[in-house]
């Protein structure tokens, strides 16, 4: 099944992507090394339309001109608009009504903005924010929205907060008047988040790598009903700058399918919720 190559990093995270990728950089130099390194993926000969269907971009990377060649490849965008977040994982204040004005002037297809779960104390929060920010996004702008509500990995409760959030997330999706994108870590048990398919605003539901290798990703996505990819760090694992172009195309053409087939498994979706 098609996925999101998400290639949002920011200011903050993009460090630690380039000394993954084996690039020396400098804090002067390190957006332009790494719009290089995305330009790189993208130009690769199985980045395509085949198996990727849209792209999650940084603004500074949309600056560059990143949409016309994802446009050319029949890849749509989406727009990261949030600007990081409180220690308590909800989204600092940003003017959200100027980033998707932006988005809508690039012809992108949508938007993201990522929050953090800690806890169950902290699930409401999070969604209050989200839903309220979707909401105008998608209604005022005819933008789609990615809400995501990450749960790290690390988590010693991740389990149980997955569940919790759940059933939070279906009361949200029933007094939700737009429509969205749920971006949710691949669940401990693959079940959990099962129910939502059958929410009518819900376009699809995607599952993020949040540190999982690509092996990993891959094997807990493909036990989950009718869920695909939004992968970032597995989708570039194996990637170093002193790759030949053969070398590297062959590293992340191995991703790409491997991530594609992860999803391929479609379940029939519930037509309603009653």
């Amino acid at each position: 099944m098609k996925f999101i190559a998400a290639m949002d990093h920011s200011g903050g995270s993009t460090g630690g992507v380039l000394e993954r990728y084996g690039q020396e950089y400098t804090e002067d130099n390190k957006m332009d090394l790494v719009h290089s390194m995305r330009l790189r993926m993208v130009n690769s000969p199985d980045f395509t339309s085949d198996k990727i269907w849209a792209a999650i971009l940084y603004k500074d990377t949309i600056d560059k001109g990143m949409n016309p060649i994802l446009k050319k490849k029949g890849i749509k965008s989406y727009l990261k608009i949030d600007s990081g977040l409180e220690e308590d994982g909800t989204l600092k204040d940003f003017n959200d009504t100027a980033m998707c004005a932006y988005a809508f002037s690039k012809e992108c297809s949508g938007t993201k903005m990522r929050s953090v779960v800690h806890d169950i104390y902290s699930i409401e929060k999070v969604l209050d924010q989200q839903f309220e920010i979707a909401l105008r996004i998608n209604i005022n702008f005819n933008l789609m929205p990615i809400i995501e509500p990450e749960i790290s990995i690390n988590n010693p409760n991740k389990a149980s907060i997955e569940k919790d959030l759940c059933r939070y997330l279906a009361t949200y999706l029933k007094n939700y008047r737009g429509r969205c994108i749920l971006k949710l870590t691949i669940p401990d048990d693959h079940t959990t988040y099962d129910s939502l398919h059958s929410y009518n605003n819900v376009e699809k539901i995607v599952g993020l790598s949040g540190g999982y290798t690509t092996k990993e990703a891959c094997a807990k996505l493909s036990i989950c009903k009718d869920m695909t990819a939004s992968f970032s760090r597995a989708l570039s694992e194996g990637l170093y700058a002193n790759q030949t172009e053969n070398q590297f195309n062959k590293a992340i053409s191995k991703n790409i399918h491997n991530i594609f087939d992860a999803g391929k498994t479609r379940y029939p979706k519930p037509s309603t919720v009653e």
